[in-house]
């Protein structure tokens, strides 16, 4: 315990009081400008057809606050503004992000009850082929980036990973500052070179106050003759179960706009933690039929001891803490839901410890019993240990070498 208090001392003067101030500025503007609603899309007539769904605040289309795409109808989530009145939805037949009529449809205003900081469930909407109201919002993927609301992500834009945004002090505000992150226009999936239908996109995706840099040693051997990388870079410090659901909703967009057969994931410490959670909202929605595979790279299955400690003590207490503390609700939910059927999983895990005070079995940050829990070895197809600690593991030639091995084969 004492280790545990003198560790979260340090790190709290480490973060100074100006994070924390920002971070509870932060949490307080989210409730007054986000709320999340969530229901039942059904279309008779196009069961199993893509679908999207627009949030707007007027019947013509003009003032488009969010939209999300989905393989097909059935249950939905999704964040939008507090002033959001409508809900509109239809089935994308030819996939180019716009009503056209004869497409089926739908409309349903939003009850008064919705606000900022609240949740409305059980909303249904159904899709017909009769013409109503004809939105006027036009092509909704350009709306990305430019005029759709103040929180947004980039999908599929080109990047390099020496681009600042990619600098710690970027990552480090997706951590304290997560609202200002996206409202500057960092977060969402990047592509590392032109889109290439005749390779299969690798997605990589950073721990916590990581960023894509983080896999630069990796990304250079990845076999470019048969794969594409992408890299996701979102706000660490907001709570897990959003940020899966979150990756569920920009890879269903990118797979609308670029038909995408086979998608691989390669993850580092919490990055595999965030996308365990992506993997289950995958399968309870009977989505994601085009991931091969899943490699985790470190990561802390059975949480981390210092979230705990941030909850217990923080003046402010950042979402994500809440959870990555070991035995959260979070956590304990974390592998209820079993991988979808064609996803394999290579579990990844370090044991290079140069600690020097209370050294435990790990890789000098993630203990071993919480990069092997039981539940993700169970799950795993592969699994292989490194003489690495946390950070060297991603520059080790030896496991860039067997990462290319791992993708090869799926």
């Amino acid at each position: 315990m004492i280790h545990r208090l003198l560790a979260l001392c340090c790190a709290l003067l480490l973060a100074g009081c100006t994070n924390f101030m920002e971070l509870r500025q932060e949490l307080q503007e989210s409730k007054t400008q986000l709320g999340r609603i969530a229901g039942t899309v059904v279309s008779p007539s196009c069961a199993d057809c893509p679908t999207i769904l627009v949030a707007l605040d007027d019947l013509e289309g003009r003032v488009v606050h969010t939209y999300r795409v989905y393989e097909r109808p059935g249950a939905f989530q999704m964040v939008t503004f507090g002033g959001s009145r409508y809900l509109f939805g239809f089935n994308d037949l030819n996939n180019d992000f716009q009503y056209q009529q004869g497409e089926p449809s739908g409309w349903v205003r939003l009850p008064e009850k919705f606000a900022a900081g609240t949740r409305v469930e059980h909303i249904e909407l159904s899709l017909s082929r009769t013409p109503g109201n004809v939105p006027a919002f036009g092509n909704l993927f350009d709306l990305r980036g430019m005029t759709l609301g103040t929180i947004d992500v980039e999908l599929g834009k080109l990047a390099d990973l020496a681009d600042a945004r990619f600098d710690p002090d970027i990552a480090n505000l997706g951590m304290w500052q997560p609202l200002r992150f996206m409202k500057d226009s960092y977060a969402g999936i990047y592509f590392l070179g032109p889109y290439d239908a005749g390779k299969s996109p690798v997605l990589f995706v950073h721990g916590i106050n990581g960023s894509p840099r983080d896999f630069a040693a990796m990304i250079a051997t990845l076999d470019r003759s048969r794969f594409q990388p992408w890299v996701l870079y979102y706000p660490t410090g907001i709570d897990l179960a959003s940020l899966g659901d979150g990756v569920l909703g920009m890879l269903s967009e990118l797979r609308h706009r670029y038909p995408f057969k086979r998608l691989h994931i390669v993850a580092h410490s919490m990055g595999g933690v965030v996308v365990r959670s992506y993997l289950s909202a995958c399968a309870k929605a009977r989505n994601c039929n085009y991931l091969r595979s899943f490699t985790s790279i470190s990561s802390p299955f059975g949480g981390h001891q210092a979230a705990q400690s941030g909850v217990d003590y923080a003046p402010v207490v950042m979402p994500v803490w809440h959870s990555m503390a070991p035995g959260s609700s979070f956590m304990n939910m974390l592998f209820a839901t079993p991988l979808p059927r064609q996803v394999h999983h290579h579990l990844i895990f370090g044991y290079r410890n140069n600690v020097l005070v209370g050294k435990t079995s790990g890789d000098g940050t993630i203990t071993l019993a919480s990069q092997l829990r039981k539940e993700a070895q169970a799950q795993a197809v592969t699994q292989r240990g490194f003489d690495e600690d946390h950070l060297t593991i991603l520059k080790s030639d030896e496991v860039s070498a067997y990462v290319n091995g791992l993708l090869s084969i799926e």
